[in-house]
């Protein structure tokens, strides 16, 4: 079996290397294990400069993705690891690890997210495959981005009717807890155990994979950015 991902201070500093080289922060850094604690902790972002909603509401500081020429992108992105006591070794390992996605577009509101965990990984009867994919954009939220451009709720729309709250998209699915694979499915195996020197392979080539993808998307982005959205005129 598997060693698992041991907290240490290399393997901080190596997550903060792969964050910085691949999001061009002007500013990062993450918290760290505080001294003889043996209570679970987090790894996160730290004294960052905004502050978004995850999907599920809950407050996570986040960084400015930037170019490689240091120009903002409107992206954020969060980071946070839990690391818990092992029984076996006496010594904290990593059981899960998020990386989240934002696009600012007047809020900052999460697109997406990439997601490992261990416990997951190890039980034979997770029907989720680690790590995953999450596409977060849940229709709640959606719906609370279209009524930011609507008129004031005096002014009566098809989406607020008067004296009630709008339920354009009530019983639908929420499609982010769709988990969407990263690993091959092409054996059946689903599931993925990492060990330290795994780990950081995956990290790296994750935060890099990201990168590359939002730098591509900058590039197509018209410009003007948010300058470019047209006024909300409901039929």
């Amino acid at each position: 079996m598997k060693n698992g991902v041991e907290y240490s201070e290399a393997l901080v500093k190596f997550l903060e290397r792969s964050l910085t080289s691949s999001f061009n922060p002007l500013y990062l850094q993450l918290t760290r294990k505080r001294d003889n604690t043996w209570d679970d902790f987090y790894v996160e972002v730290t004294d960052s400069a905004a502050i978004a909603n995850r999907d599920d509401g809950s407050p996570q500081h986040v960084f400015e993705i930037r170019t490689s020429d240091d120009l903002p992108t409107s992206f954020y992105l969060g980071f946070v690891a839990l690391f818990r006591l092992t029984s076996s070794t006496h010594k904290h390992s990593l059981q899960h690890a998020s990386l989240s996605v934002f696009h600012d577009i007047g809020d900052i509101v999460p697109l997406f997210r990439a997601e490992w965990d261990e416990l997951a990984a190890l039980s034979e009867t997770s029907k989720h495959a680690q790590p995953h994919w999450h596409f977060v954009q849940s229709p709640a939220r959606i719906e609370r981005i279209v009524r930011s451009f609507l008129p004031l709720p005096n002014e009566a729309t098809d989406f607020a009717p008067s004296g009630r709250e709008s339920e354009i998209f009530s019983g639908l699915a929420d499609c982010g807890k769709f988990h969407f694979a990263m690993t091959s499915l092409g054996d059946g195996q689903f599931r993925h155990v990492f060990d330290s020197e795994e780990f950081q392979r995956w990290f790296a080539a994750l935060t890099g994979y990201i990168g590359d993808q939002i730098a591509y998307l900058t590039k197509k982005t018209p410009a003007g950015g948010l300058d470019v959205v047209g006024e909300f005129m409901p039929r």
